[in-house]
Order: C-alpha cells, then structure tokens, then sequence
C-alpha cells in the first residue's frame, strides 16, 4: 500500500517551470504514494495537475495569491468542495532565493515587504486557513519549506534569510499549540537545490557552483528529488511522532 492512501494535500508555489521546480517534483511525488493532490500557485499549475493525472493519479489545480486571505480561503473552500478533507499541507510557496546581493542598508522597503508577505504571511495564511479542516479529523501534516541559510546565515541577502528563519521559529511555535488537535508541524530545510535556473545563475560567476559542493561532506549537487524521501515521510503516518522539527538535506554542508 502506498504510503499516502486516502490522504489529501495542498503544496503550494507548486507550478512548474526551472523557478519553481520544487513544488511541481513535490506535488508529483505525494501523488505517486497515493495522496490527492491541490496543485497551488499563482501561475497555471494545469501542466502539473496533467502529468500527475497521466500516471493515474488525483490532482487539482488552483490558482492562489499565498498574501491574501480571501484568495487562501477560497483555496480551501475548493480543497474541502472537491475531496472532503485535507490532511498534508505543504507550504512550499516562496521568494526571494534568486535575488541579486544587495546590502542591507540598500534593500528597499518595498523588496522586504515583498518578501515578507510571500515567505511569512503566505505561509501564516495558509496555515490558518487549514487548521479547521485539519482539526475536523484530529490529525494533519504541516510541512513547511526552510533554507539552510537560515542556519549559516547569508551575506548580502538579509532579506531571504530573516524570512526563512522566521519560518523555523513559526514551526516551533505552531507545533506546541497545535498538537493537541493531532496536528504535526515540521520544517524541511534543504541546501542550494540545483536546477535549471540554479545552474544559469551560477554559470557567470567562475568556481562558486564547485565552492558549493566541496563545502559539503557529500560533494556534489543537490536536486530536488533529494528531498523526497524527507518530504513523504514528514507527510506521512511514519513520522508521527515528530513535530516542532527542522530536518536537514544537504549533502552534510559544513556550517562552520
């Protein structure tokens, strides 16, 4: 039996494309072990929803702004409407990874609040949002998506970091106060993920993709299918007795 039989799942900023890798291999994956998935972005997720759907499996596609409620709402009005429940939420939607550095001191407002109202608010949101429906059946998974730069901080992109450090510090909190409706909070946190858009990035900037890989134990790139056994076994009833967590994959990177 697959591991996911019978579940529901949201994983938002889950549209395809070489800037949003992670969320389409997420929702794809979830779906191979037998969850129904809502594919959420707010770009067209129709591409995913369809390769899912090819390998007989359940998904649905959405259309959401993670930064506003109303939209958040209707995301799970339509989640409840169409598969009666939700089990797993992925809050994977984000921003600001690919920023160019730039100084604190020369950050603008208004990238800040961008950053901010995807990575913090939209994950609030969303999070909010999904606890009555989680509550129904005592029981659900939060997973929500960190970046090792939260760990080791980051030079010249202050921005990013502080909002995903937020995000460990939102696992913690949510996990004590939610666990007394069944519902488990954890945060996977993955190093540099290399993909498409990655590669181009780093492709001007001479030895800083072979830097990457010998600051880790395991020398090589990291993919997003890496992160998948982490990702189904935080969703799934295995880890169950895990919460408040952040669960590294990295290949062993060496944060001193």
């Amino acid at each position: 039996m697959r591991r996911l039989e019978g579940k529901v799942a949201i994983v938002t900023g889950a549209a395809d494309g070489p800037k949003a890798a992670l969320g389409s291999v997420f929702a794809q994956a979830l779906a191979a072990e037998g969850a129904k998935v809502v594919v959420a972005d707010v770009k067209d997720c129709g591409s995913v929803a369809a390769a899912i759907v090819a390998k007989n499996g359940v998904a649905h596609p959405l259309t959401v702004d993670v930064r506003d409620e109303g939209s958040v709402a209707a995301m799970m009005a339509e989640t409840e409407k169409t598969f009666g429940r939700l089990d797993i939420l992925v809050n994977n939607a984000a921003v600001g990874s690919n920023t160019p550095p730039i100084a604190v001191e020369d950050i603008p407002i208004a990238l800040w609040d961008d950053i901010m109202a995807v990575n913090i608010r939209g994950t609030f949101l969303c999070t909010r949002a999904a606890i009555p429906l989680m509550r129904r059946n005592s029981y659900g998974k939060i997973v929500n998506l960190g970046s090792a730069t939260m760990l080791n901080g980051f030079s010249h992109r202050l921005h990013y970091v502080a909002s995903k450090g937020a995000i460990a510090a939102m696992t913690r909190s949510l996990a004590k106060e939610l666990g007394v409706y069944g519902i488990r909070v954890n945060t996977l946190v993955p190093g540099l993920v290399m993909n498409e858009s990655v590669a181009a990035g780093l492709a001007g900037k001479p030895g800083t993709r072979e830097a990457v890989r010998n600051a880790r134990s395991i020398k090589a790139d990291l993919f997003a299918e890496q992160l998948l056994g982490t990702l189904i076994y935080l969703a799934s009833p295995e880890s169950d007795a895990v919460t408040g967590q952040y669960h590294i994959v990295d290949n062993g990177q060496d944060f001193t």
